[in-house]
C-alpha cells in the first residue's frame, strides 16, 4: 500500500497527497503541468505525491500515454518528493471497467472512482431512490475489488455527483455500518485503500465522521488526497485543522 506506515494521525496523512489532477485532465487548470506540481508539492513539505488524471470511456487507456509524457517532463528534475504517476480510474457499472487490464498495470498507482454519476456513461440503478444508489455503488466497490485492480478508492460513497434528489446526503444516510465496515474490511483484506477526500468530507462531515471512524476500528488504510485541480490545493496540510474537527 502508499503508505510507509498505517496512521488515523491527519497530521501524518496530510503529509501525502495521493490524488492530484495534472493539465491533462480536462477539469484542472493549465497551471497545473507536472514540474510545477513537485515544485509546489516539496515547497510545502510534503513527503510523497501522485499525479492521478481523469481516463475517460471515450479516450481509453490515455493515461498509460500520458504517463510516459508526465516521465519526460520531469526526466531532469531532482526532487526530495516520492512521485507517483497514476490515475483516477472508472469502474462506471458492476464489473464495468473504462480501460483494460494492461492500462491499469502500466500505471504506479491505481485510484478507482466508482461514483461519477454525472458522466453520461455511467450506469444508474434502476430504481431511482436513495437506498437503491447505495446498493449499486457497493455493488460496484465489490466488482472492483474483486478484479484485483485498484491500490485506493478515491472518494468513497460520496454522492454529490448523484443529482436525483434535493439532499444527495440521503444517499450516504442510506448505507447501513454493518455494510461499510464488511466492504471497508473487504478492500483491506485485498490491500486497497480508502481515501480521504479532502472536498469530499467538506461537503458531507457526518458521514466521512462515521467513515472514518468505522475505518479506525476495522484497521483499515486511509490515504490523503485533495483532489487538488489548482496549484494552491496541492498541500493537505492547510486543511488539517478542518479535518480533525470533522473527523475525530
Amino acid at each position: 500500500m502508499f503508505l510507509h506506515e498505517k496512521t488515523y494521525d491527519i497530521d501524518e496523512l496530510a503529509r501525502h497527497n495521493l490524488h492530484i489532477h495534472t493539465r491533462f485532465s480536462g477539469c484542472a487548470k493549465p497551471e497545473m503541468t507536472s514540474r510545477d506540481i513537485i515544485k509546489t508539492a516539496e515547497a510545502a513539505g510534503l513527503e510523497m505525491i501522485a499525479m492521478t488524471d481523469h481516463n475517460y470511456i471515450d479516450k481509453q487507456n490515455a493515461v498509460a500515454q500520458q504517463r510516459y509524457d508526465i516521465l519526460r517532463e520531469i526526466a531532469d528534475m531532482e526532487t526530495n518528493v516520492k512521485v507517483y504517476i497514476g490515475a483516477e480510474l472508472s469502474s462506471y457499472g458492476v464489473g464495468k471497467f473504462a480501460d483494460d487490464i494492461a492500462c491499469d498495470n502500466s500505471l504506479d498507482y491505481r485510484l478507482y472512482t466508482t461514483n461519477h454519476y454525472h458522466q453520461k456513461y455511467w450506469e444508474h440503478p434502476e430504481v431511482k431512490t436513495p437506498r437503491a444508489y447505495a446498493e449499486h455503488m457497493l455493488a460496484i466497490i465489490d466488482g472492483v475489488i474483486e478484479s484485483g485492480r485498484a491500490d485506493c478508492f478515491a472518494h468513497p460513497f460520496m454522492s454529490g455527483y448523484i443529482h436525483a434528489f434535493d439532499d444527495f446526503k440521503d444517499v450516504t444516510r442510506a448505507f447501513t455500518d454493518n455494510e461499510l465496515g464488511d466492504i471497508m474490511k473487504k478492500a483491506y483484506e485485498h490491500e486497497i485503500a480508502w481515501e480521504i477526500n479532502v472536498p469530499a468530507v467538506m461537503k458531507d462531515p457526518e458521514f466521512h465522521k462515521r467513515y472514518f471512524n468505522i475505518g479506525k476500528e476495522i484497521g483499515v488504510v486511509f490515504n490523503m488526497g485533495t483532489d487538488a485541480h489548482l496549484l494552491c490545493n496541492i498541500d493537505p496540510k492547510q486543511f488539517a485543522d478542518k479535518l480533525k474537527i470533522m473527523l475525530y
